[in-house]
């Protein structure tokens, strides 16, 4: 079973490339915004940098996921970024003024990312829909 699973002849829409270099670069700056914090370089609590950290990582592999069509970045990816919503809020109320805007550009991630993976193209080239062989 592959872990690629995009049809052959499949066309990516754009929405999924957007997402793609979205999580991609959403992913480089949480590391770096986390990384900074654990480096002593910025301000912020411990705990919540790295799990920014963490989701920094996710976030290049989901990236990679939904830049190939990869099945299982279907699913996490609605997964991923629901829960990084609470992420966004701590970030917000806890994390200082990095933590501020990473924190606001999270939660507007958590809710677009998953509305539109929801949404019959995406789910297509996820291979996550029956389309008709008819047509």
């Amino acid at each position: 079973m592959s872990m690629v699973s995009a049809q052959p002849g499949t066309k990516r829409p754009i929405g999924a490339t957007v997402i793609a270099v979205v999580a991609a670069v959403g992913g480089l700056l949480s590391l770096f915004g986390g990384a900074s914090v654990l480096a002593g370089t910025a301000t912020g609590p411990f705990a919540i940098a790295i799990i920014v950290v963490i989701f920094g990582i996710l976030g290049l592999a989901l990236g990679a996921g939904f830049y190939t069509g990869a099945r299982w970045a279907w699913m996490a990816g609605i997964i991923i970024y629901i829960i990084s919503i609470g992420l966004g809020i701590a970030e917000i109320l806890y994390g200082g003024s990095v933590g501020f805007v990473g924190g606001i550009i999270r939660i507007i991630a958590g809710i677009i990312i998953p509305a539109y993976l929801t949404r019959q193209k995406p789910k297509s080239f996820f291979g996550k829909s029956r389309s008709s062989p008819s047509m």
